[in-house]
């Protein structure tokens, strides 16, 4: 699993360098989240990345599971990047999703991989890449 995770982190900056430059720093600095219920207490959602794609913000999110043991029970997780950003529409796309339910409420978008909108992401500018 974190091999995975490194390579997704490894091409999600890279989609991301150069293309920030200083138009950021032209951004109101606002807050972004992502909240995803999911089946047990052992999941995790991290943002990668978050783009402007026409007029919207993409954020394209990843869920990961830890090791181990945990509560068998409906939960929601969330991850929060204060960033300087358009006020923009928010469009969530999240990786990793591997349930086949969702609350009626969410309003997510689930892909498989970074492939399914490489394309658009690459024609939008790239706002914010996750660096850990």
């Amino acid at each position: 699993m974190k091999k995975i995770w490194l390579v997704i982190m490894l091409f999600s900056a890279m989609a991301c360098m150069g293309m920030q430059g200083n138009s950021a720093s032209r951004y109101p600095v606002q807050k972004i989240s992502v909240t995803v219920n999911v089946p047990d207490s052992g999941w995790r959602v991290r943002i990668l990345e978050v783009h402007r794609v026409n007029e919207e913000l993409w954020v394209v999110s990843e869920l990961y599971r830890l090791e181990g043991k945990s509560s068998q029970v409906v939960s929601s997780i969330e991850d929060l990047v204060e960033i300087p950003a358009p006020t923009l529409p928010v469009v969530h796309f999240i990786i990793g999703k591997t349930w086949g339910w969702s609350a009626k409420t969410d309003s997510n978008h689930y892909i498989r991989s970074r492939k399914e909108i490489a394309d658009k992401l690459s024609k939008g500018e790239c706002i914010y890449p996750k660096r850990d």
